[in-house]
């Protein structure tokens, strides 16, 4: 008997799939870091957006604005609380008592997602909400509340046409920095549910009904370069026991994000790429091993041979990557 739902996904064409050669930026939700791990830990070309969590479709829009416009942080982006200079276009990881020292870092981080941006094969977009929060005294709808007065915002719900809206410009945005360029939306399976439960789901479905628009689902009319991955059904659905959570019974455990990964890898991935990533695993599983005595002889011959094959995986990377 089975006893799960497995969520069907297809393979997407060979000239559409992730390699060794395929440079990827990563930006959005929270989940979009587990992803990201992933990524380095099997040495794969990518690279983070570094404003930090971006849970909505409006605070990404308005990074990439900055960055693939090349628009400059100001003074005028920031304000002062307790001694520390924080942004509302900013996650709070960027928090520094140094106003000049957070322009600097942030502007040159401005100019180096530009290039990475110029030179990436993929964008992988995780969408986290569809609530938002304008900053009354400005109009503007902000990334981060920075834990403000409740009073000096208004919370809002987007629309699956302002949702859609602003996925069209994302991609615009990014297509003129990159012509070639593929985007890859997912959607986050962490709920928010500080929002309620309903409200949720309602905001998720938004984000699907705008994804899926955009891509022309069910039409005839299939969007060229765009690409849903379901990372939200398959923890929902596939995955569905609190066991894959953890204690919060909200964030995915370990286990569920490399499970959401493997199928990600078999979407995505290229063979190639697939057979030397379980070489990659393979040493890093190696690398993690206890040895019953460190200076004994069998193992220091251990680590000799690890040593040769950390060189030669490398130098398969550096050729797949050419």
């Amino acid at each position: 008997m089975n006893f799960t739902t497995k969520i069907p996904i297809s393979p997407v064409a060979e000239d559409n799939q992730l390699s060794y050669a395929t440079p990827v930026v990563s930006m959005g939700s929270c989940f979009a870091a587990h992803m990201q791990e992933k990524f380095a830990y099997y040495k794969l070309p990518f690279f983070t957006h570094p404003f930090g969590t971006l849970f909505h479709p409006l605070a990404i829009e308005r990074s990439l604005e900055r960055t693939c416009l090349g628009q400059l942080f100001t003074e005028e982006d920031f304000f002062l609380e307790e001694d520390l200079w924080l942004s509302f276009d900013l996650h709070s990881q960027w928090a520094n008592p140094s106003l000049p020292t957070l322009l600097e870092h942030l502007n040159q981080e401005v100019k180096e997602v530009g290039e990475a941006l110029s030179k990436a094969s993929f964008l992988i977009l995780t969408l986290g909400t569809a609530w938002v929060y304008e900053h009354l005294a400005t109009g503007n709808i902000v990334a981060n509340c920075h834990k403000q007065p409740q009073k000096i915002f208004s919370k809002q719900l987007l629309s699956a046409q302002q949702i859609q809206a602003s996925l069209e410009h994302i991609v615009a945005l990014v297509r003129e920095r990159q012509p070639q360029i593929k985007v890859i939306f997912t959607l986050s399976p962490v709920r928010h549910l500080r929002d309620g439960a309903v409200e949720n789901q309602l905001s998720k479905s938004l984000l699907l009904c705008a994804i899926h628009a955009l891509l022309g689902t069910g039409t005839s009319q299939r969007a060229e370069g765009l690409f849903y991955f379901p990372s939200y059904e398959i923890l929902m659905d596939e995955l569905r026991d609190y066991r894959f959570y953890k204690e919060d019974m909200l964030h995915p455990t370990e286990q569920a994000v490399q499970y959401v990964w493997e199928r990600f890898v078999e979407t995505f991935f290229t063979t190639e790429a697939q057979s030397l990533m379980q070489e990659v695993g393979s040493i890093h599983r190696a690398l993690a091993h206890r040895p019953f005595n460190p200076e004994g002889e069998k193992h220091l011959q251990f680590l000799a041979a690890l040593q040769e094959k950390i060189k030669k995986m490398e130098e398969k990377i550096r050729k797949h990557s050419e």
